[in-house]
């Protein structure tokens, strides 16, 4: 099977890449796992904020609003963000550090409130008095229905025409009479243009294209639900973390999700939770809260992909091949999505043709990006993805 672009990796990166690129151009998803979003799509805090420390991810998220808010229509029966919130609290002698969250929020022109004690305190009751000193509020930080997103990507991709191939883990990679051809246990599939969208195997795949992988290192990050005790009702609760990056609690369906907020370097696999972090995450929670938590009610863990920068990777610059383009963000973040899809696939000029570019990313009207899909197409090339990752 031949297509103008092969897109490695069925995670929303890719996915949402092949939405995007199957408007102008013949596309194949190739997804290792038997499911796609299985790894760091399917195991996110599944959480919309700005309140991001790499500059790069911060604008994408920003930028990413509008679609996430207003999906084209028939994308997703539902919508896809509900009213959350996310509060960063802090104790006494951290005003500097809740001032820096401030400053990240407001620069992209997001709504951002300092909070006194009192007022952290009513919207997160759970908090220990003695150890809240204040907080940043981001109100209009959502939730997303990941799930939707992930099947509404998929669902217009092939609507649009694309092949969704899961199970098809690849064997060989190889450049042969200006083509890519992959070889993989679902047979073998060839495209002029190759979107790396492999996440913690990103480098992996990299090299079996014969080329030298950019550092993309995964990291684990340890999760688990709770009751909450002491009859608090946590609904309405928003997301909080301490501003340490020590934990951080989230209401989901009746329950509360808690993390250490770890990052610890680990190999691309599924990833297992590990006990201690567990068990270090209910220590740290139960250190600033009122909360008593016996034993988790479920754990998990999931990868999140990043290079010496934390940035997202941008387009064939890195991998040194006009033909491939590379596809991770620095923070494996859902919500960067939309926006790092439709900018990152239009096309600059190239010495070899249409080909993606790294550059910062710009923010781009759906209807711009769509004309500049089409002017290249009818041009005879095909653009791939520049920036973002799974």
């Amino acid at each position: 099977m031949r297509a103008d672009v092969i897109v490695i990796g069925g995670g929303i990166a890719g996915l949402s890449a092949a939405y995007f690129l199957s408007q102008s151009a013949s596309v194949l998803v190739l997804e290792r796992e038997n499911d796609l979003g299985y790894h760091s799509s399917g195991r996110t805090a599944a959480q919309f904020t700005v309140g991001i420390s790499a500059v790069a991810m911060r604008r994408l998220a920003h930028a990413s609003r509008e679609f996430l808010e207003h999906p084209p229509a028939g994308f997703v029966p539902d919508p896809l963000l509900t009213p959350r919130g996310c509060l960063t609290v802090a104790r006494a002698g951290q005003h500097e550090r809740l001032d820096k969250i401030h400053g990240l929020i407001t620069s992209v022109g997001a709504r951002a409130e300092r909070l006194g004690a009192g007022d952290a305190l009513a919207l997160f009751p759970a908090l220990r008095a003695d150890g809240v000193d204040g907080g940043v509020l981001e109100p209009d930080a959502m939730d997303i229905d990941v799930h939707a997103l992930l099947q509404g990507y998929a669902r217009g991709a092939r609507a649009n025409g694309a092949q969704v191939i899961t199970g098809a883990g690849i064997t060989t990679i190889r450049r042969t009479a200006g083509e890519w051809v992959v070889e993989t246990l679902k047979g073998t599939f060839s495209a002029p243009k190759v979107l790396n969208a492999a996440g913690a195997w990103g480098d992996e795949v990299t090299a079996q294209a014969g080329l030298k992988p950019v550092g993309v290192t995964p990291h684990r990050r340890t999760a688990f639900t709770f009751a909450a005790s002491g009859g608090f009702d946590p609904s309405r609760w928003p997301h909080v973390s301490n501003v340490d990056d020590r934990w951080y609690v989230k209401p989901e369906a009746g329950r509360l999700i808690g993390s250490l907020c770890d990052a610890v370097p680990a190999a691309a696999t599924d990833a297992d939770p590990d006990d201690i972090d567990v068990a270090q995450g209910i220590h740290n929670i139960e250190q600033d809260t009122l909360f008593e938590i016996a034993r988790p009610l479920s754990k998990w863990a999931g990868l999140r992909n990043f290079t010496a920068d934390r940035n997202p990777v941008a387009g064939p610059g890195r991998l040194r091949h006009p033909h491939v383009a590379g596809a991770w963000a620095g923070d494996c973040r859902v919500d960067v999505r939309p926006r790092a899809a439709t900018s990152a696939t239009r096309p600059r000029r190239h010495r070899c043709g249409p080909v993606a570019c790294a550059r910062k990313p710009r923010r781009l009207e759906h209807d711009e990006f769509r004309s500049s899909l089409r002017r290249h197409a009818r041009a005879g090339g095909h653009p791939v993805l520049r920036s973002v990752g799974d």
